[in-house]
């Protein structure tokens, strides 16, 4: 059973996801951070090997781990709650899914719809934390909303083009349908 009034937005790198998810806590919306940001940030810190060009089973493990913990602190927020990332992306991709990830994936049910910013190159940067590639982006999206939709989630895209205020806006009314 889903939990409709926990929100995913999804999608490519660099396309806008976490400026969209401030736009919607500025709104007055609960929302949760991405897992795999925070990890990157705190392994850099610590001089830790859960990184994605260093360790990737270790780094997916770990963002299970914080997604599946978000997903259970979200109860106690106001909904709805939105999610940059959740659960489905914490696979390794190119292995076949384990257990506990498929366990994972049938206890965290969110909204039947995720939200998904494509692949945006006009305003794609790198940082410290974003190493890859535009192009490994691309591919890093591709798996990501098939993990989605392998488990039962219907993807629904947010317009490019628009100011961030109308991404939120388009967000919220759809996300106003699906109560």
């Amino acid at each position: 059973m889903s939990n409709a009034r926990y929100l995913v937005i999804t999608g490519a790198c660099g396309a806008g996801k976490s400026t969209l998810l401030d736009e919607l806590q500025f709104l007055g919306h609960s929302t949760i951070p991405e897992v795999g940001r925070v990890v990157v940030r705190e392994q850099m810190a610590l001089g830790g090997r859960a990184l994605t060009w260093i360790d990737m089973p270790a780094y997916m493990d770990e963002v299970l781990a914080r997604s599946i913990r978000d997903y259970e602190a979200a109860s106690s927020m106001a909904g709805p709650v939105f999610f940059d990332r959740a659960v489905p992306e914490a696979r390794l991709h190119g292995t076949a899914a384990g257990p506990h990830y498929l366990a994972a994936v049938a206890y965290c049910r969110y909204n039947t719809r995720v939200f998904v910013a494509e692949p945006w190159p006009e305003i794609y940067v790198t940082d410290s934390e974003r190493l890859q590639t535009f192009e490994t982006s691309m591919q890093w999206f591709a798996q990501n909303t098939a993990a989605y939709l392998e488990a039962g989630y219907e993807l629904c895209i947010i317009p490019k083009g628009t100011t961030v205020r109308e991404r939120a806006e388009f967000v919220l009314e759809h996300a106003q349908r699906l109560r």
